[in-house]
């Protein structure tokens, strides 16, 4: 039986794995973009996830007659505790050389990609998340000198995600501790990028 929403969420307490999945298809009002196979980017260390918002006001008569806010892009920051290079490479649209050096140049262009993850609660759930048309900058790294003592140093990497041409989504978020939300859903999240499906009612 649905329980329209009335059950009782835990707290947030961690993240898991980020997956990615490259654009293979084109993105236009009239075609679905196709994604290639999801692979994984990085275990997380932190994730932040900040809306980014198109405003709009009317004034008349020295009053606001309207006042529109609406989501329109994702800034995703992603503390990693690595990148690795071959992922480097893939999202961030580096060439590579004869010698398997990657060259960044000033003139790359990253991908179009999606992202898939989970923010797990304390009540053994999670909430996931896809981001569906995004693309990575280089990360920032910071080399500490060596000590009696390690130090490990984590890349942080950033994404700027934007609406789809042909839907208009930017993301899909599934509560698995929501009844209404379907197993086959929550079991195949990280399988493929998640569309939406047409309710039947």
């Amino acid at each position: 039986m649905a329980n329209n929403g009335n059950y009782t969420e835990g707290y947030f307490s961690g993240v898991l794995d980020i997956n990615y999945a490259l654009m293979t298809g084109q993105d236009s009002p009239a075609l679905r973009p196709t994604y290639g196979a999801m692979k994984t980017l990085a275990k997380t260390i932190e994730v932040t996830i900040t809306p980014n918002y198109k405003e709009g006001k009317v004034y008349a008569s020295n009053v606001a007659t309207r006042n529109e806010r609406r989501v329109d892009s994702y800034t995703v920051s992603i503390n990693a505790d690595k990148i690795p290079y071959a992922v480097r490479k893939e999202i961030l649209g580096r060439e590579t050389d004869a010698n398997g050096v990657q060259i960044i140049k000033g003139n790359q262009v990253a991908p179009y990609l999606a992202i898939a993850f989970a923010l797990t609660l304390d009540d053994d759930s999670q909430e996931l998340w896809v981001l569906y048309k995004g693309k990575f900058s280089e990360p920032s790294q910071t080399g500490h000198t060596d000590s009696d003592s390690t130090t490990y140093q984590h890349p942080t990497i950033e994404g700027t995600f934007v609406r789809r041409e042909y839907d208009n989504a930017l993301a899909s978020i599934a509560a698995t501790a929501d009844e209404n939300v379907m197993e086959t859903a929550r079991a195949s999240w990280f399988e493929s990028v998640y569309e939406a499906v047409e309710s039947n009612g």
